[in-house]
């Protein structure tokens, strides 16, 4: 049995309806699948991975290249779920920029 592909859209109506929205945080396939499995609507790649996973102090030092390789982790697992993203500390300031 296929089931449906939670989009943002399908989120914005759970929302509207007034349900709980559950959201839980992944960094690799395992717990990927595991969450998708378990149900979850919306499954986060977050930059606390970077204390969790890599060791770091902070999620500062989180590079955009390290969320990426976990985001491709995580997405390999192609959970039915919406699958969102942190970006990490600061790159946000260097989006629009060229040159």
């Amino acid at each position: 049995m296929t089931q449906t592909k939670i989009t943002a859209d399908a989120i914005r109506a759970m929302k509207a309806r007034g349900e709980k929205i559950a959201a839980l945080t992944a960094y690799d396939f395992a717990m990927t699948k595991l969450l998708d499995e378990a149900g979850i609507p919306l499954i986060l790649v977050g930059d606390s991975l970077g204390m969790v996973v890599l060791g770091y102090p902070d999620t500062t030092h989180v590079t955009m290249a390290e969320m990426e390789h976990h985001v491709r982790a995580a997405a390999r697992a192609q959970p039915r779920a919406l699958l969102g993203a942190d970006m990490p500390y600061k790159s946000y300031e260097n989006a629009g920029r060229r040159g």
